[in-house]
């Protein structure tokens, strides 16, 4: 009897620590040691050559820059898509020449998708078809939503979406008194960069930019030169809200990956089973799944 006691005793002295581990085994890979050992791994193409062992900081740099920070915390999944996808060499694009030379090596792929016509990386392109041919084994659709935009998108496309929320959010949280009409000129007057880091700072405070000021603007739109559509891996879905179609597109190694943007799908080119392994974690928002980095 004393003996069973000593044993229930230990156990219980010792099962929160039991608890912690299985906790910390459950848990997804932390996103950024991920990425950085890949890019430790990885040819990257910067200025037309190609370099090994890359630092993170030198494709986006999350401890010095808080648009890169939060640029990285909310798309950076793309940067654990299987190899063969052409990875981005920084993480925010600076203008459209910068675009231009990055989209050409990134083997784009041109298809006409339930009648628009969109541009993917070739690998990204090959997995959506595949999605499209199973969804229509079921009578069901998977097609771009938008128009051609839904998938590769200049750098000027981005920037003309930023101002669509800025502007009015301006307009909106001038109305209300929370910014004043010199801070709202000043933040118009900044470079693109200091403007979108301006729009964070406010959104600190709750004032948020997003269409509905409910949210995070980077949770409606991308800041200028940022977006996985400059990078050829996403596509806006007309039919996101149908279970079928989003279990499709998982299959063939499409996910929703930036929170709270639900039309929104980014090929990683993974098994699901393998993504919490690689750094993203689960969050749901009105009922969807969404992939998101760890960190």
């Amino acid at each position: 009897m004393n003996f069973l006691k000593k044993t229930w005793f230990v156990l219980l002295l010792f099962f929160p620590l039991f608890s912690f581990q299985f906790q910390i085994f459950g848990q997804s890979a932390n996103f950024r040691y991920v990425v950085e050992e890949r890019l430790a791994k990885s040819p990257v193409v910067r200025n037309g050559k190609k370099t090994v062992g890359i630092r993170l900081e030198d494709v986006c740099d999350i401890d010095g820059d808080t648009v890169a920070e939060r640029v990285f915390r909310d798309y950076g999944a793309v940067f654990i898509a299987r190899d063969g996808i052409r990875l981005p060499p920084k993480c925010v694009f600076e203008d459209e020449p910068e675009v231009q030379i990055y989209q050409t090596s990134a083997n784009p792929k041109t298809k006409n998708i339930g009648g628009t016509i969109i541009t993917l990386q070739a690998e990204a392109m090959d997995a959506l078809l595949d999605a499209v041919g199973d969804a229509a084994d079921k009578n069901l659709r998977i097609t771009p939503r938008g128009g051609s935009i839904a998938a590769k998108r200049t750098y000027e496309d981005t920037v003309t979406l930023w101002f669509s929320r800025f502007n009015p959010g301006l307009t909106f949280w001038m109305s209300k008194g929370k910014i004043s009409r010199r801070d709202a000129d000043r933040a118009r007057s900044l470079a693109t960069h200091e403007q979108v880091a301006q729009v964070l700072e406010w959104e600190k405070k709750g004032y948020f930019f997003s269409k509905d000021f409910s949210k995070s603007i980077l949770y409606s739109v991308a800041a200028p030169g940022a977006s996985q559509h400059i990078f050829m891996l996403a596509l806006d879905v007309e039919q996101f809200a149908d279970p079928g179609v989003r279990e499709i597109l998982a299959r063939n190694g499409w996910f929703q990956t930036v929170q709270s943007d639900l039309p929104h799908f980014t090929y990683l080119g993974v098994a699901e089973s393998e993504l919490a392994a690689k750094g993203l974690k689960t969050v749901t928002v009105s009922g969807q799944k969404f992939w998101v980095p760890n960190i």
